[in-house]
């Protein structure tokens, strides 16, 4: 189970592939443009997710929510290791 700090810890790296992707693109293309604001929207989606565990513990972090935020990691870590390689 992820805790309110793993979950922030995510967000926040999304936060830097987003400020990283901007940084690196004067004019993104159309694909990447459509990249960057699912990322944007995944963001805002864990905002949400933060504020009810900050409301309801833990608990609101089913079995999808989970593979989900496994899913994401496994991007990070991915998009990570590519800029490392750059």
């Amino acid at each position: 189970m992820y805790s309110y700090s793993e979950v922030e810890a995510i967000k926040t790296n999304l936060e830097w592939i987003v400020n990283q992707a901007a940084a690196s693109h004067a004019s993104p293309s159309r694909a990447d443009q459509k990249a960057l604001i699912d990322l944007l929207e995944l963001i805002q989606f864990y905002e949400i997710l933060l504020d009810l565990i900050n409301e309801f513990g833990t608990a609101v972090i089913d079995p999808h929510i989970a593979e989900g935020l496994a899913i994401t990691e496994t991007l990070i870590g991915r998009v990570k290791n590519s800029a490392n390689a750059m």
